[in-house]
């Protein structure tokens, strides 16, 4: 039984990675390349607003996620996954939840629309399991933590909130959040299930259902985590690019 055990770690150890045209077919079958595209930009914009010089750091986002995905998914996995993004499902779901410039006015409307007319609890229910897969509290946590930091130790007028997010920060807990990291995820996520809404309505309650199946299996469910991971360093990478390097405007 040892012996299996050995024999089985070894091989799961050395499962071929995916390749990088497997890795650049997958970011453009589910759109992330352009998501990616969308989060370049707004690290940049942070950089150029804080006046720090990214020369590197923004081009490099997308090629530390691809060898990153590359690394942590196999082939056989990758395999798995253009299989299921590529059914016709799946790439009506990805389309439709395309929305990286949704008109405020449209959304708006669509909201005042559906507080007129409810979904039913069924299709709610499916949209909030959705959300689940979407949504990485550590993710929004860390990012939150992170460029907190930097403002933080300057901050003589500090609130017991800010007081509290310092110490969540030095010890990385998520146990005790303060009310503004609360009302920061609150506000994101409440952000995602808008869009979800709003992005699902084409979608019947059958389709809706087998793309909330779909998106709950083991394979996305692992490939979703590795995104993920990957994001979560790209932003670390950022932040310690922010914040290793001095103010601008502080320098005489």
């Amino acid at each position: 039984m040892y012996k299996i055990v050995i024999l089985f770690t070894l091989s799961t150890h050395f499962l071929l990675s995916a390749t990088s045209q497997q890795v650049d077919q997958y970011m453009s079958v589910t759109q992330t390349d352009r998501a990616l595209i969308e989060i370049e930009q707004m690290f940049s914009n942070l950089s150029e607003k804080m006046k720090i010089s990214d020369e590197n750091s923004t081009q490099q986002m997308t090629l530390d996620y691809q060898i990153y995905l590359g690394k942590h998914i196999s082939e056989d996995e990758m395999k798995e996954l253009l299989a299921i993004y590529r059914k016709p499902i799946m790439q009506q779901y990805i389309n439709e939840m395309d929305m990286f410039d949704i008109p405020e006015e449209e959304m708006n409307s669509f909201l005042i629309a559906l507080k007129e007319n409810p979904l039913s609890t069924e299709r709610q229910d499916i949209i909030d399991e959705l959300l689940e897969t979407m949504v990485n509290e550590k993710l929004l946590l860390d990012f939150y933590r992170s460029m907190m930091q930097r403002y933080q130790s300057e901050d003589t007028n500090q609130s017991k909130d800010t007081e509290q997010s310092k110490k969540n920060i030095n010890s990385n807990t998520k146990e005790t959040l303060t009310s503004e990291e609360q009302r920061f995820i609150d506000i994101m996520k409440k952000g995602v299930r808008e869009e979800l809404l709003y992005g699902t309505q084409v979608l019947s309650l059958d389709e809706i259902k087998k793309v909330n199946e779909t998106m709950h299996s083991s394979v996305i469910t692992k490939a979703t985590k590795v995104e993920h991971e990957a994001i979560i360093k790209i932003m670390e990478k950022f932040i310690k690019n922010i914040i290793s390097e001095p103010k601008k405007s502080s320098i005489k």
